[in-house]
């Protein structure tokens, strides 16, 4: 069965924002990626939500930390989810056909740290003008956050390579809470096979279940299912 997926089908459904949903979310990544439960709570007062996504190549290793700021404004939760071949050897060849899940850590933030991963995220130019027309590669390495704050909504990304990537200062601070012991993966340029539309990655191909890859274009709005972009950057 072949597992070229589109942006398309994983966009079909709303993701609801319950993080322990894994079979729904398994069908909704590209909501998910866009944060439109987040959007969708920012239409009442709620705690401040981040969403943190690292995609570092979507076949070896996605990372998501979801982080609930407390009721009472004086600390919050981050959520450290990660889905690896490594962790889970069927994480590429059962995707989306089993309950996504990976491994997980929760841990409690106080006051003082929300406060540090809020400058850092800041720091990063999280507030920046959203780069539209950006298109997210599942094949590379990216960061995108959504976050509802005060009943506002705001998505970013920062692709690799780029200074923006290179100026990240909150991958550090997430490190630093991240109780999953799985190290961060650095993101490094792509070989011209990596960079290529048609080769099938060796997990893919050990399967014999074909190749997994998709793209989403940054919008005004959040996130859409993109086409293959016609140009593709490749770093020798």
């Amino acid at each position: 069965m072949i597992l070229l997926c589109s942006a398309l089908a994983l966009s079909a459904c709303e993701y609801s924002g319950r993080p322990d949903n894994a079979v729904e979310r398994r069908f909704t990544w590209l909501n998910y990626l866009a944060g439109e439960d987040l959007k969708e709570s920012c239409r009442s007062h709620a705690p401040p939500r981040y969403r943190f996504i690292y995609n570092a190549i979507f076949s070896e290793q996605v990372r998501t930390y979801e982080v609930n700021g407390l009721p009472d404004g004086g600390g919050g939760m981050i959520d450290a989810e990660i889905f690896s071949s490594e962790v889970s050897p069927d994480f590429l060849v059962l995707f989306p056909y089993w309950p996504w899940s990976g491994k997980r850590a929760v841990a409690q933030l106080n006051g003082v740290e929300m406060k540090l991963l809020r400058a850092s995220l800041e720091a990063s130019g999280f507030s920046d003008s959203t780069p539209v027309g950006t298109v997210l590669d599942s094949n590379s390495f990216y960061w995108l956050v959504s976050a509802c704050e005060g009943k506002r909504f705001h998505l970013n990304v920062w692709i690799h390579p780029s200074p923006r990537f290179a100026d990240i200062r909150f991958a550090e601070i997430l490190r630093r809470f991240d109780g999953s012991k799985i190290a961060l993966p650095e993101a490094r340029p792509l070989t011209r096979e990596e960079s290529e539309f048609n080769p099938k990655p060796a997990k893919a191909q050990k399967a014999g279940t074909g190749y997994f890859r998709f793209f989403a274009e940054v919008l005004p709005d959040g996130l859409g299912a993109a086409a293959r972009p016609k140009k593709m950057e490749i770093s020798e």
